[in-house]
């Protein structure tokens, strides 16, 4: 299903400020432990798609494994189709829920399917489904193990459900009850998380601030209002202006779409 046409400008929401000169940062693993200022080669962007820049370590070292962030070099993929991605700060609010139409897929997949919309972000930050940085083996199905969650905790509730209305109101089992509580318990500290880690690295990657309760922000952001946190990440990373969004994708987006580097 396609999204309704908006009066977005080129580039950038017609009534926010243009993107800032900050350069979009990639995530790189460690492929060995190596101490500050070496080099080595990484490969980066989609697989298949990948191309080889050259990778500085860091002041203090890595250790092998360990995932760390460097800026996009200039002139990767000049002249090739990109998603325009603002850096510095979020391109709209939390609340700007109706900002790329009210019939958006970014609306309703975020208010209706919150989990199955963050799947869906992680996605296309090739993000693992803890919502963390991965090899990319362990990001290929992130949105199917996310939706495979979401149904199998559906099918547990609906399940749980038909078995406490087969005994009676005051004949109900005891592991009922119990076994709900812990279902939920564990579902909503996974959504909790990994929405927590998604909405870490997308500022990491295009250097946005937190503004409120620092040190906190993601943490209560995820816990108190997740819809509008999903919404958001969707919207900064779609450019919806120019490519269409999906309701029924792994990734939100128009087949089409390149990918984000």
């Amino acid at each position: 299903m396609t999204s309704e046409v908006t009066d977005y400008k080129e580039g950038a929401f017609a009534d926010e400020p243009k993107p800032t000169d900050i350069p979009v940062k990639t995530h790189i693993i460690a492929p060995s432990t190596l101490p500050e200022g070496y080099t080595f080669e990484a490969e980066i962007g989609a697989p298949g798609a990948k191309k080889t820049i050259e990778v500085e370590v860091p002041p203090g070292g890595v250790v092998e494994g360990q995932v760390f962030l460097i800026p996009v070099p200039d002139d990767f993929a000049v002249g090739e189709p990109r998603v325009n991605i603002p850096t510095g700060q979020w391109k709209d609010g939390l609340f700007d829920l109706i900002k790329a139409g009210v019939c958006h897929p970014s609306l309703w997949c975020g208010l209706c399917f919150t989990q199955v919309a963050m799947g869906q972000v992680m996605q296309r930050l090739r993000l693992n489904w803890l919502g963390e940085a991965a090899p990319d083996p362990a990001t290929k199905n992130t949105f199917k193990v996310v939706l495979t969650l979401v149904i199998s905790y559906t099918v547990f509730t609906i399940a749980l459900e038909m078995a406490e209305a087969s005994t009676g109101y005051y004949n109900i089992p005891t592991w009922i009850p119990v076994l709900r509580f812990i279902g939920g318990v564990l579902f909503t500290i996974y959504s909790i998380y990994s929405l927590m880690k998604t909405r870490e690295n997308v500022r990491a990657k295009y250097s946005i601030p937190e503004e409120r309760c620092v040190g906190m922000e993601d943490l209560c952001c995820s816990m108190w209002c997740s819809c509008c946190v999903v919404s958001q990440m969707a919207r900064h990373t779609g450019e919806y202006e120019t490519y269409k969004g999906r309701f029924c994708s792994e990734t939100g987006m128009a087949a089409h779409t390149p990918s984000i580097v």
